[in-house]
């Protein structure tokens, strides 16, 4: 299990004048709006599978239908490119699937996987999308407070479907006492908990950088034998709520 940033007191100003600090690792939660047809959240626009359904297959689906859960041990590494192959994501294998004769890949992000944010009113934390403008005006400054604090231990890369945190964080303070103040039933299935890293301040506005704590799963299909390609709305419109019965179904069999 990887480890977090330590908490770091002192403020930096950068050379436009943006403040920024790092602040001690803050475990909080934001609610996301509740799946659509798309299966879908604000922050992985396509594809991630949600964890929270309650939906079985049934005998003539799982006969039609294929899933192969990959060995923890194997560490499979695939580029999963956006349509355009222009960017991409390396992802952990973590299972194939076959639905109506396509096979899909299903891969966890390499790195950790965070997000940028902004609080609404005093409890809301709210994403910034990742085709939003507003991520065109955050991100490069997001980007450039990691570079300055941390130099080449860690950078923050746009990564499809998700921002992406490479390299490794320290330990954190925050422990067990901390992750005892919430409780599972108290959570919403549109709620996804979060680890504040960085804050700062522009245009008086404070923005989050924050870690994303549950696991983010991506599909590709096609692609090579070292890549897959990202699906598109349409197509997760039409497959996520297969492969989401799929990855479910499994998981109530291993538990």
């Amino acid at each position: 299990m990887r480890s977090l940033f330590a908490a770091m007191g002192a403020a930096a100003v950068l050379s436009d004048g943006v403040s920024a600090f790092v602040t001690p690792a803050q475990h909080q939660r934001y609610a996301l709006p509740s799946a659509s047809s798309e299966i879908s959240t604000p922050l992985l626009k396509q594809q991630p599978i949600q964890t929270t359904s309650n939906m079985r297959l049934s005998p003539v689906f799982m006969a039609a239908e294929k899933f192969e859960k990959i060995d923890d041990d194997d560490d499979v590494i695939i580029a999963f490119m956006e349509e355009s192959g222009e960017n991409g994501i390396d992802c952990y294998v973590d299972s194939y699937a076959t639905v109506d004769g396509v096979e899909y890949t299903i891969g966890i992000p390499c790195d950790y996987t965070v997000a940028l944010c902004y609080f609404e009113g005093d409890e809301q934390l709210v994403p910034i999308e990742l085709d939003d403008p507003l991520m065109d005006d955050i991100f490069p400054i997001a980007e450039g407070i990691i570079e300055d604090e941390f130099g080449e231990e860690l950078a923050l890369l746009r990564t499809p479907q998700t921002l992406t945190l490479v390299g490794e964080l320290e330990e954190s303070e925050v422990g067990d006492e901390d992750d005892d103040e919430f409780d599972d039933d108290d959570m919403a299935d549109s709620e996804e908990e979060v680890e504040i890293l960085v804050s700062f301040e522009e245009d008086g506005q404070e923005y989050h950088l924050v870690r994303l704590l549950d696991p983010v799963l991506l599909v590709g299909k096609g692609g090579n034998e070292n890549t897959r390609i990202l699906l598109t709305p349409e197509e997760s419109d039409i497959v996520m709520p297969k492969l989401e019965d799929m990855f479910m179904s499994y998981q109530e069999e291993q538990d």
